[in-house]
């Protein structure tokens, strides 16, 4: 089976950890755990490489955005995450998120 380009993206955005945690089985769509933003390609059988997708809020409202910008934008997110996330680094951020993230745990015995 040949995906289209929106399917591709779609499936590229399910491999990013604010997608991932939330993948629905064995559909084309994907939902961004931090906001709820339910994402599915758009399918225009006369134009399998056109590259929008669907977004859906919560609430509602859709719009079609430029899935290759969307993408993007999430792996810029992804990639922050993972920087200011990273247990080693002494980046402002990280060293906040280490100390919350240890107290939280602490308290609510997580670990």
């Amino acid at each position: 089976m040949e995906f289209t380009k929106s399917q591709r993206i779609v499936h590229a955005l399910r491999q990013l950890d604010q997608f991932s945690l939330a993948v629905l089985a064995e559909t084309d769509q994907a939902i961004h755990v931090l906001s709820g933003v339910v994402v599915s390609p758009r399918f225009d059988p006369d134009d399998k490489e056109s590259d929008l997708i669907k977004l859906k809020f919560p609430g509602g409202l859709e719009c079609d955005v430029t899935g290759s910008a969307y993408l993007n934008l999430q792996i810029l997110e992804s990639a922050a995450h993972a920087l200011h996330g990273a247990r080693e680094s002494d980046a402002p951020i990280a060293k906040r998120a280490r100390e919350l993230s240890d107290y939280l745990c602490k308290k609510y015995r997580i670990n």
